[in-house]
């Protein structure tokens, strides 16, 4: 799921949105205004709000991983920059069989893999092969393909996956089979996470650490931190505007804010809420992106506490939420009634009053509840920015405030993001009771965001509701249509009636650029194509 559109701050923010429009962009005749070629020597520096733990976006969802390796891996089909639908990537089109089974794709000629390697059918079917194989490995964070392809259990072990085969009857034809009607899984094939790489570079384990693929860049160098890319010469499609692109790592949002103002970086996400009005009154451009993520608090119901529903019922009642999305997120932002974003309109009827806030019934709630005032385990993540929350540490506190009003006993449990949060919140702890977390969506489909969270049990929630799941699971094996949207309203009344989770807003995010960016393809999702990217000046 992609836009184009550019948003520029609005309200409150008028007069620095006249300075941003003013001074934020030239027009192509202004002097020092032309764009870089192919043949030009340019850098561009963007500064990441976290380090990326890999490189191979088939290992991690992590954003900062998908957004370095997008420049180098390229899949069989892209998502459309308008509309987010498939569009020819490495393959030039492709079909699917009568009983929805069967896709065949057929690949593009003259592409090259980094080392020299030819692409062909059979490199595309190795990926695939490689891809499965991953699955046999027990982990607690959800891969991409293993979500696609359902192939893994609630406790992170392997199940009989939907995926059965990848074929290539010739060179230049791939056949990937399931045993499941999937009709959104060419959307699905869009993500960074489907990047195909050289087989070549699969044999020695460096894979994750250099990945080689057939995209605009190349990996020059990778030390955990910064990673450095260059224009690869042999490129298939339109050369890279820029010759050299670097990935920095700038945790912390006010240096990332100090970082641009010294000239350090290009661009940057994550801008924090008090540095827009000073950026854009600077003359820097801030590009705002349509919300595809959603914040929510976790309540796991391994906790005895949690275990009671009233419990559940009134946290979620007692959390502030509108509060919320209007302090800690930038304007835009809304509040959240489910998980799925607003684009998709399939809100359920009543979702709204069983998730507002009114403190009155949440400690009414709590007092008829078996809750007995014993202390609650809140996890939250520290030194990170994320898409879904950017100031973690501030949004837990105001949580931890509401709860504690009503009759709640936080712990408070902060983890530093670099010290693996993901895996401490989605691992079975019957010790956990809240967890501050969120999803950011990677292709344009409901089931992106519902089957990761309620296909089946998960330890972040610790509950088992066979209805909800088989409900969840025939969704996704249903075409587009107004029968599908009517089940995902179902199913979202029946996430807000079991409350495993308190949905907290949708978020606005947005990306801070220098005067040296005259064209930045901003997406939703925040994986964006650098090789578009046109600058005004050599650096």
């Amino acid at each position: 799921m992609a836009t184009t559109r550019r948003r520029f701050l609005t309200g409150s923010l008028g007069v620095a949105a006249l300075a941003l429009a003013g001074c934020g962009r030239q027009s192509p005749d202004a002097p020092g205004a032309s764009g870089s070629d192919a043949s030009s020597e340019t850098t561009f520096v963007f500064g990441n709000a976290a380090a990326a733990p890999t490189l191979d976006p088939s290992l991690t969802s992590n954003l900062e991983t998908s957004r370095i390796a997008a420049q180098i891996l390229e899949p069989l089909v892209k998502a459309d920059q308008d509309t987010g639908k498939p569009i020819p990537g490495l393959a030039t089109d492709w079909t699917v069989s009568d009983d929805g089974l069967t896709y065949t794709f057929t690949l593009r000629q003259g592409v090259t893999f980094h080392d020299g390697t030819k692409l062909t059918a059979d490199a595309v079917c190795r990926n695939f092969q490689r891809w499965s194989e991953n699955t046999k490995t027990e982990q607690v964070n959800q891969t991409a393909y293993q979500a696609i392809f359902r192939s893994t259990k609630a406790d992170g072990t392997s199940r009989p996956s939907i995926y059965r085969s990848c074929t290539a009857p010739s060179e230049r034809t791939v056949k990937l089979s399931i045993s499941t009607p999937y009709p959104s899984i060419v959307k699905a094939l869009t993500q960074p996470a489907f990047g195909i790489g050289a087989p070549s570079a699969f044999d020695d384990n460096s894979y994750a650490s250099h990945p080689v693929g057939t995209g605009p860049f190349e990996l020059s160098d990778w030390d955990g931190q910064t990673a450095e890319l260059s224009r690869f010469s042999g490129y298939w499609g339109e050369a890279a505007h820029i010759s050299k692109l670097k990935f920095v790592t700038v945790s912390s949002t006010q240096k990332r804010y100090y970082e641009i103002l010294m000239g350090n970086i290009d661009a940057y996400d994550q801008i924090g809420i008090d540095d827009f009005v000073n950026l854009a009154r600077r003359g820097y451009q801030i590009q705002q992106r349509d919300p595809y993520s959603v914040a929510y608090v976790s309540m796991n119901q391994q906790s005895s506490a949690l275990s009671d529903v009233k419990v559940r019922r009134a946290a979620a009642h007692a959390i502030t939420r509108s509060e919320i999305a209007n302090t800690y997120y930038p304007d835009g932002t809304k509040v959240a009634n489910d998980f799925v974003p607003e684009l998709f309109k399939v809100s359920g009827s009543d979702t709204q009053s069983a998730y507002r806030q009114d403190q009155g019934l949440a400690k009414k709630l709590l007092e008829e509840s078996e809750y007995n005032g014993e202390e609650l385990q809140f996890f939250y993540p520290t030194d990170v920015s994320l898409a879904y929350v950017q100031s973690p540490e501030a949004v837990f506190a105001k949580i931890a405030g509401d709860l504690t009003s009503v009759g709640f006993n936080i712990k408070p449990v902060p983890i530093t993001w670099s010290d693996d949060y993901l895996t401490k919140i989605n691992e079975s702890n019957p010790q956990r009771a809240f967890a501050l977390t969120g999803y950011m969506g990677a292709f344009r489909d409901p089931d992106d965001f519902l089957s990761p969270l309620f296909r089946q049990e998960n330890p972040q929630f610790g509950f088992s509701n066979s209805e909800l799941f088989e409900q969840v699971r025939k969704a996704s094996s249903m075409s587009d249509g107004e029968d599908r949207n009517d089940l995902y309203k179902k199913i979202n009344e029946s996430v807000a009636d079991l409350m495993p989770a308190v949905p907290l807003a949708f978020p606005i995010s947005a990306v801070a650029l220098n005067s040296r960016v005259l064209s930045y393809p901003l997406t939703a999702t925040g994986v964006a194509n650098f090789a578009r990217i046109e600058l005004r000046d050599q650096k």
